[in-house]
């Protein structure tokens, strides 16, 4: 018999189901809502209408940052704040996130001086146990020493550190992971129909299994809706929400980055006329981005396309701070996404503020809803935990005191434990499972071990098959994306290769009981939907 799944998929349709809590939307902000909120002793459903992290969660950076840039703006609040999470992060979650050496190249006076303002505000920042955690306070760099970091056109650059997560899809799932494992139900692929209610009160939602077809109802005390860019919508879907969505934002912002061939090994910021983006050393790769553009379509409509990847190499090519010339067969990945804001400031999104904000719709006459807008990853537990306070307070629900910010995060591997499946596995092979799937590293090297058709690795980095195999059984995907976008991190440097995609779906319809056509079906969605856009 196979163990349970890690990652259960609940089962909604055709009942209804009473819970405290309903967290519609399974990014960050939703995962990280329903993990303190189940951790406090709440009984809490969410669900997601495609995968987890699969929308604004995946158009990300890969960054856990203190807040440099809101010195700005003068936003020493959020600056501490996100300060503090960055070490909460690395704690919580050893093996998904860890210190990266960035450079700022030719500061002035004023970046030198806001430098040490950030070293002055993270004094705290080393309150972790684990040595390799520690960040040094920042210094200029020679030209020598940007040269050993391929930066020898730089004239001048300060180093500095912040954080970064490899695989930023794993730790959405550690948050679904660790609520599930403190009760909460939690199911991909489910859509909210109606969001139901009367007498100036909503009680939950009317959901529909789009794997099944079956409908359900979930009643809770609270609905939170944290859906990113599409929250409006969500309220604008629903009669008795629908005055609440308000008119559409006339921009949103556009966010894409892409992933090429290694420039350097440190992580670079510059400037161009196109906003402020970054080159980051990543899985041997570099990964450049994000772009700050408005966006004015509807959220369904919106799509990466090949023009915007060549608009921004032309950006990349003109206005970099380290001199490249990068063209589209350069580009080996492409990704992006419509980024929520809670303001806008004419059309310069990059300015917008990325607070976080939990709107309680009481005000507008409706209780029992409120709207999570402006989520990010650095800043995802300590909201949460700020929303769980006050929606207790407000709607009467009995919590216990808060513990996520020491508490490791289901599935991450603790500070000094190590694998211990190697077995004559290639030592990047084994570096990399154990940074993806940290405590459950051990059954998937044993899975390569024992079955070596699920050794061979499918990408640069070392991951192998076995990894394939392990998600599709414990993780609760729905496709062939799911597992190499948001499970593996397969998918994330390029398309495989035809006949790795074919193995790979072949290896999870064995796991999910797809049959020939429908393992087709998965394959040519997949082709489509990795590496570069044609169009």
């Amino acid at each position: 018999m196979s163990p349970a799944p890690r990652l259960r998929r609940n089962d909604f349709g055709g009942r209804t189901t009473t819970v405290d809590v309903l967290v519609i939307g399974g990014g960050i902000t939703g995962a990280a809502i329903a993990y303190e909120a189940a951790s406090r002793g709440l009984d809490v459903a969410l669900v997601e209408r495609s995968d987890f992290g699969g929308a604004t969660s995946a158009a990300t950076g890969k960054l856990i940052h203190g807040g440099l840039r809101y010195l700005k703006q003068f936003d020493i609040r959020l600056v501490r704040e996100s300060l503090a999470e960055r070490r909460t992060l690395m704690s919580i979650a050893p093996n998904l996130v860890s210190p990266i050496p960035m450079v700022l190249p030719d500061p002035g006076i004023v970046e030198r001086l806001g430098l040490t303002t950030y070293d002055l505000l993270s004094a705290d920042r080393n309150r972790i146990g684990d040595p390799t955690k520690h960040i040094p306070r920042h210094r200029i760099l020679d030209h020598d020493e940007l040269a050993a970091r391929g930066l020898a056109d730089l004239h001048s650059g300060a180093l500095f550190h912040d954080a970064m997560m490899a695989f930023p899809e794993r730790l959405t799932l550690a948050f679904l992971r660790s609520a599930a494992e403190h009760g909460a139900l939690v199911a991909n692929g489910v859509a909210v129909q109606t969001i139901i209610g009367g007498g100036g009160r909503v009680v939950g939602a009317h959901i529909c299994d789009r794997l099944t077809g079956e409908v359900g109802e979930v009643r809770a005390r609270v609905t939170v809706n944290a859906t990113g860019p599409w929250a409006r919508d969500v309220l604008a879907a629903s009669p008795l929400t629908e005055t609440l969505a308000g008119p559409p934002p006339t921009v949103r912002s556009e966010g894409i980055y892409l992933v090429t061939r290694e420039l350097s090994t440190t992580m670079v910021l510059t400037v161009s006329g196109h906003g402020h983006f970054s080159f980051a050393p990543w899985r041997g790769l570099s990964l450049i981005g994000p772009t700050e553009t408005p966006y004015r379509g509807a959220v369904e409509d919106w799509r990466l396309t090949r023009a915007s990847i060549e608009t921004f190499l032309d950006a990349i090519n003109s206005a970099s701070m380290v001199p490249v010339r990068l063209d589209l067969d350069d580009v080996v990945a492409a990704y992006g996404g419509l980024r929520p804001l809670t303001e806008q400031n004419g059309e310069d999104t990059y300015n917008a503020s990325r607070a976080s904000e939990l709107v309680d719709h009481r005000r507008d006459g409706l209780a029992g809803i409120v709207t999570a807008t402006g989520g990010k990853y650095t800043n995802s537990r300590a909201f949460a935990q700020k929303a769980v306070t006050t929606l207790s307070e407000r709607e009467g629900l009995s919590v216990r005191r808060s513990s996520s910010v020491s508490t490791l995060l289901a599935g991450c591997l603790p500070t000094g434990e190590h694998v211990r499946q190697a077995g004559g596995l290639d030592a990047r092979t084994v570096a990399i499972v154990e940074q993806i799937f940290g405590s459950d590293a051990d059954d998937v090297l044993a899975t390569a071990i024992e079955r070596p058709d699920l050794a061979r690795t499918v990408t640069h980095d070392g991951i192998p098959l076995a990894a394939v195999a392990h998600s599709a059984r414990h993780e609760s995907p729905r496709t062939l994306l799911d597992l190499l976008l948001r499970r593996t991190g397969i998918g994330t440097v390029g398309r495989p290769a035809d006949d790795d995609l074919t193995e790979m779906a072949q290896i999870a319809g064995a796991e999910l009981g797809w049959d020939a056509a429908r393992i087709t079906r998965e394959i040519t969605d997949a082709r489509a939907g990795l590496g570069v856009p044609v169009d």
